[in-house]
Parts: C-alpha cells; sequence; structure tokens
C-alpha cells in the first residue's frame, strides 16, 4: 500500500515567548486509512510505540465495561504471538508496555531499545492484523478485571465518587458507563461480543501511531507500511451523538462508604476538552486548589480548619468535560458548613474577584509542565497519537499552550458564571457506613 508523506515542522522562531524548542515532527497516511507521527529524539538510545484506537467506554453499549475488558484481552495473544508470550518477548528485549481505556480511547505503548523497533512493530501490528482471544483467554480476563475493580473501586475510600457522579450527570450518553464495567454484566460477555467489538472497532483507519525517541525515521516509515500497510480498512459505523439532558436544579445524594472522614464531591457538566472554555476553566481549577496559597486551600484547609484536603480538577473528554471540587472533612467537621465556604469562594469568583498575578503564576506553571510533558518519550508518543486521532493535530504538542496563555480573567470570569452555579451541579455528600 502507498502513503501519502505529510510533513509538519516546527521552529522554534515560530513561537515568540516559549524557551522549550517546537519539536519537529512528521506524519504519514497510509491507504487504509492509518495515520502514523514520527520524533525523533537522540536524549536517551530508546524508541517508544504507541497506538490509539478511537473507542472507549462511551462506546460500551449495553456491553458495560467491554472496551476496558479488551485492553487486557490485547495483552494476552494474537495469531502468530501465543498465550504469554508478548510480555515475555519485551522482557527479554529490555522493553515494557501498558495500556489505559478512557471514555473516549484505549492507548497502547510499547518502549524498547532502538534496535528492537522492528520487532515492537511486528508484536504491536499482529494484534492488529488477526483476532487470536481465545475463551480461556477472556475469562481470565474477566477475573483479572472483577479484582481490579474491587481494589480500585470497592476497597478503596472514596473509589465509587467517578461512578456515582457519572450516573447522575449523564442519563443519555456513553459518558455514564463505568470504565472498569459492572462486573455482572462483564461477566456474561461472550467470545461473540469480544469479537465483535474487535472487528467494529480494532481497524487501521480507527487508530493512530506515534513514534518517539531514537530512531531513523525513513526507516520506520518503511517498517509502517511493511507492518501495517496490508491490514484491511475496518467496515463504517457510526458513532454515537452527544445529547445530554440540561440540568436545571441540583441534583444532591449521600453515599454511606468504608471511610473514616467525610467528603464532600461537587461536579460540573462542562465543554469539551480543546475549547476555549475548557481552558478558562483548566486555569480557575489550579486558581482554586493548585498550591497551599490556592484559594480554597488556603481558607478550608489553613483559615478555618475545615478539610484535611481540598481538590478541583478538570477531566477533558471529547465530547464534554467535568468539573470536580472534592473536599476531605477533618474529624468532626460538617459537610454543610464545607460546602458554604466552597460556595463562598465560587461566588466570589463569579463577581470577579480574581487577582492577575494569581492568572499569571498558573500560566507560568502551565508552560513548566508543558516543557516537562515532552521530556518523557512515553508521554510524546501519547500526547502525539491522543492529539492526533481526537483534534486531527499532531501538531497541537506544539501550540496548545497558546490556548491557555490567550486565556484573559474575563474569559474565566464568564465560563464560571455559565457552567459552575449550583443549579447546575450534581452533590455528593461521602458518610461512614
Amino acid at each position: 500500500m502507498q502513503s501519502n508523506s505529510n510533513i509538519i515542522r516546527y521552529k522554534s522562531e515560530d513561537f515568540p515567548g516559549i524557551v522549550e524548542k517546537a519539536l519537529d515532527i512528521e506524519e504519514i497516511q497510509l491507504s487504509n486509512g492509518m495515520h502514523a507521527v514520527f520524533y525523533k529524539t537522540d536524549k536517551i538510545p530508546s524508541v517508544c510505540l504507541n497506538t490509539i484506537y478511537h473507542v472507549g467506554a462511551k462506546d460500551d453499549g449495553e456491553k458495560s465495561g467491554i472496551a476496558h475488558l479488551f485492553e487486557h484481552l490485547m495483552f494476552e495473544g494474537s495469531p502468530n504471538v501465543p498465550h504469554g508470550k508478548f510480555d515475555s518477548i519485551l522482557h527479554n528485549l529490555g522493553g515494557e508496555s501498558n495500556a489505559y481505556t478512557s471514555w473516549d480511547v484505549t492507548s497502547y505503548y510499547i518502549t524498547v531499545p532502538s534496535n528492537s523497533l522492528e520487532i515492537a512493530m511486528w508484536l504491536d501490528s499482529d494484534r492488529l492484523a488477526g483476532f487470536g482471544i481465545t475463551k480461556e483467554m477472556l475469562e481470565i480476563q474477566k477475573g483479572v478485571v472483577s479484582e481490579e475493580r474491587n481494589y480500585i473501586i470497592e476497597n478503596t475510600p472514596y473509589g465509587s465518587v467517578e461512578d456515582e457522579s457519572s450516573l447522575r450527570l449523564f442519563k443519555n450518553s456513553g459518558y455514564r458507563n463505568s470504565i472498569l464495567g459492572n462486573i455482572s454484566l462483564l461477566k456474561k460477555l461472550t467470545p461473540d461480543d469480544i469479537r465483535n467489538h474487535y472487528d467494529k472497532y480494532y481497524a487501521p483507519n480507527n487508530a493512530v501511531i506515534a513514534l518517539a525517541g531514537s530512531f531513523d525515521i525513513e526507516h520506520a516509515k518503511k517498517l509502517v507500511e511493511k507492518y501495517y500497510g496490508g491490514i484491511p480498512v475496518g467496515k463504517p459505523f457510526t458513532r454515537n451523538e452527544f445529547n445530554e439532558y440540561d440540568i436545571k436544579e441540583e441534583i444532591k445524594d449521600t453515599i454511606y462508604d468504608n471511610i473514616q472522614l467525610p467528603a464532600k464531591f461537587i461536579y460540573y457538566r462542562v465543554p469539551a476538552q480543546g475549547t476555549k472554555d475548557y481552558y478558562a476553566l483548566q486555569i480557575l481549577s489550579s486558581i482554586l486548589s493548585k498550591g497551599e496559597s490556592s484559594l480554597l486551600n488556603k481558607k478550608l484547609v489553613y483559615d478555618l480548619s475545615l478539610a484535611n484536603e481540598v481538590d478541583t480538577s478538570v477531566t477533558g473528554m471529547e465530547q464534554t468535560s467535568i468539573f470536580g471540587v472534592s473536599a476531605i472533612s477533618l474529624k468532626g467537621r460538617n459537610l454543610d458548613i464545607i460546602g458554604a465556604a466552597i460556595d463562598e469562594t465560587m461566588d466570589e469568583i463569579h463577581s470577579g474577584n480574581i487577582k492577575d498575578e494569581e492568572i499569571e503564576k498558573v500560566k507560568n506553571k502551565i508552560e513548566t509542565r508543558t516543557a516537562f510533558k515532552k521530556s518523557s518519550i512515553v508521554t510524546l508518543a501519547e500526547n502525539l497519537s491522543f492529539d492526533k486521532l481526537i483534534f486531527g493535530d499532531a501538531g497541537r504538542i506544539n501550540t496548545e499552550i497558546f490556548n491557555f496563555l490567550s486565556i484573559t480573567k474575563q474569559d474565566i470570569i464568564e465560563a464560571a458564571n455559565k457552567y459552575l452555579n449550583k443549579n447546575q451541579r450534581v452533590v455528593l455528600d461521602y458518610l461512614p457506613k
């Protein structure tokens, strides 16, 4: 199969004000629709191969947990790699592998010494080129995922909060699905279910691969053609549109858990990753909770001695995002008082009480974090493949910083007033059983 080469190059002078040098990136697209992104750095004699598929928990439908279960199964075996040999081959080379599943994607990486890149591509492409999962493998991994869910959700303090909040934030979309799945439903999955999931989503035109590290780019392009170019195009399918109800009044519930300290969790549904409001709310999140001098930490932890710890976060997703606030109380403190203190701080934001120096401090930290993200070949490969898959632009690794730096105080205030209101949220009080 022939490819169309699309070379993208960035130079540091194209990005005034940014100290970190822009990355030179090259891309090709195979005739079967697969995109490949390449970034060469000779800082370490290793290479990371990341393959990302446009399927996640939001696509599970009635097959609860199938995307995450399939992530596990992809390490079990393939047509030319017997059960248990995938990891042993990598370990013998001095390499490693791992993966993750989100609501939007399933992503796999392999790191190997540079002279073993071809073996890494063979291993990775073989599990895409042919279905090699047996009923025995399926039953083994059902047990593994069941234990994983017990550890992460059932037996971890506040571990159920992601699932509990998603069920209330979403009614119509797949974002209400638990990434780890419902175990009783997951155990009912059959080999046919797994095969159908593979046939639908594991196709080259539904995937992007990215290489980062020390390697010869032209040679790597030939290897991509050799190992991925002959894999047939997947059958077309229609993705579910995001169509959610509007939250017009506060949804409040109490969850009793195996915990020692009560906690309050507040969640708002906010715009998708990559939007202007998303970046504004990311900056606001840092102003609220990152560092001892942040607004919520100062108020709840130090001034009022109400909370043991406070945090905020923005979980970015393809079709929506979630802005979360969490406060683990000190022993004997009242959750209603904690909630009132959080609301007072949010009211200050709504009224525009944000200092310019707080915004600049966060932006400086974001620049530092952006530079750090470029220091790991695993992080580089993951970001390059993700940005190409979701945004169609691997070059965002060089340009996304400007989306943060262009945010103004007014942008933050407007986003907060539009999305972070009391009648638009889910509030969960966690209490000891």
